[in-house]
């Protein structure tokens, strides 16, 4: 495509395209086209041409910012209607715009509105996207862009649907790695590397790990602490004699308060699994004295089979 209709046309518009994050009129003078009435034709040629786009910078200030030749050729054959649409979609971003609120910001009518996002799509110039928000809602934003975690749900949905198969991969995934390191404190960074070793729909942050893990530790997979060096870190629980995982409707005692298993040497002190262990301090109502848990790991005795020995704090 030729831009000579004002000299120096197609050189401005290939400078300004390799700076993809926008030039000043300032940095156009410095770049070899001082003359302020020349710079600004040319500047104004390009915008109507739609290879232009004008960003505010700030107070009264703006850049430039080049469009790409392929998107120009088809914003180029919009009607103002269509156009008008266009670029409302475009202001809200990631988030994206309803029919609804296309109809107030424009002043269209609902047909109208229809039609010119219809020829939108056709023209692959915007996407629907639903919102997990409003289940019954699709916002319409331009084809190049992720939608926001407010819209998509993020890591957790497709489609706009909880991915139910997705978050039970994971739990796989961190359970498998846990059973690898049997009895060892495993840091949440180890865990999430494994998981990444295993390539799915998504890629999943830290933080996603973290959230999968506390789902585990609510149904009594594992267990956490934090170490002695700030890392939190998890491990997987063993089955108590009654190998049965707790019910709190049934009113059974937890895993962790039901007589365990021997376990080797190197497991953790089981203060780790307590749930008192915020407030256990030397002296008070629940002490390391009187803990007959510490006290059976201390001897490294045989664990009682009964509830009966338990201690009523």
């Amino acid at each position: 495509m030729a831009l000579v209709q004002v000299p120096n046309t197609e050189e401005m518009y290939n400078y300004i395209a390799e700076r993809p994050g926008g030039v000043s009129l300032e940095d156009l003078s410095s770049a070899g086209w001082p003359d302020k009435t020349l710079r600004t034709n040319m500047v104004n040629h390009l915008l109507n041409q739609w290879l232009l786009e004008l960003v505010p910078a700030g107070g009264n200030n703006f850049i430039v910012k080049a469009i790409p030749v392929h998107l120009a050729d088809k914003l180029r054959r919009l009607d103002d209607t269509t156009r008008q649409v266009y670029q409302q979609i475009e202001k809200a971003g990631d988030r994206g715009a309803w029919s609804k609120s296309l109809k107030d910001q424009t002043k269209l009518q609902q047909h109208t509105i229809t039609k010119a996002t219809k020829e939108l799509m056709k023209m692959q110039l915007i996407k629907e996207v639903k919102s997990v928000q409003n289940r019954n809602r699709k916002v319409f934003m331009l084809i190049d862009l992720e939608p926001s975690k407010e819209v998509s749900g993020g890591t957790w949905y497709k489609d706009g649907e909880f991915n139910t198969s997705y978050v039970e991969t994971l739990r796989e995934h961190c359970l498998t790695f846990l059973e690898k390191n049997p009895g060892r404190p495993v840091p949440l960074a180890d865990i999430h590397r494994y998981v990444m070793q295993h390539p799915g729909p998504q890629v999943p942050t830290e933080d996603d790990i973290s959230c999968i893990m506390k789902t585990l530790e609510l149904d009594e997979e594992v267990t956490s602490a934090v170490s002695a060096t700030g890392q939190r870190v998890f491990m997987k629980m063993r089955k108590g004699a009654f190998a049965t995982h707790f019910d709190l409707f049934a009113a059974r005692l937890p895993n962790f308060l039901q007589p365990a298993e021997a376990v080797p040497g190197q497991m953790l002190v089981p203060c780790i699994c307590c749930p008192l262990r915020n407030e256990c301090k030397a002296g008070g109502r629940v002490c390391p004295e009187k803990c007959e848990y510490l006290t059976r790991w201390l001897q490294k005795d045989e664990p009682a089979q009964t509830e009966d020995s338990m201690v009523d704090w």
